[in-house]
């Protein structure tokens, strides 16, 4: 059996080349993008305690509810990673131990200052963005500023 092979011409959806005659140079038209401002965000206020009591009592609504979503979160600060690449904020309660893990800006200076004027126990506000969210791990937050 032999194989025969078929050639069709283009039917109108050629190439730009194919539609200029041959030789004539090809214009590019650049369209100027106008210059992008920086995204204004609007942070949410939310409270850890209420936060955290909401991830107790349904981890999947709290999940729908969090993740992704801006938010000024107050809450006590719980601990301080000695690299200075994170803090958690916990609720306002004995025994907290879970609360928002957040992962702070490599390198900025203004943060890490602020990080470094800090004592467990105080009150913390935090503003961000909640990445993560999940009934062990609690919430997980990349921090943009501290008031």
């Amino acid at each position: 059996m032999q194989c025969r092979h078929f050639s069709f011409p283009d039917a109108g959806g050629g190439s730009k080349e194919a539609d200029s005659p041959k030789g004539a140079p090809q214009q590019q038209v650049e369209q100027q993008k106008p210059a992008e401002q920086p995204k204004q965000v609007e942070y949410t206020p939310a409270d850890v305690t209420v936060m955290m009591d909401e991830l107790e009592n349904n981890a999947a609504a709290a999940q729908k509810k969090y993740k992704g979503q801006y938010l000024k979160i107050t809450g006590k600060l719980g601990a301080i990673d000695s690299n200075m690449k994170y803090i958690s904020v916990i609720p306002n309660r004995d025994f907290a131990i879970l609360g928002v893990h957040c992962e702070l800006k490599a390198g900025d200076k203004t943060q890490e200052d602020y990080v470094m004027s800090l004592s467990k126990g105080q009150q913390v506000t935090a503003y961000g963005q909640i990445t993560d969210v999940g009934e062990v791990m609690g919430y997980y937050m990349k921090v943009d500023k501290f008031e």
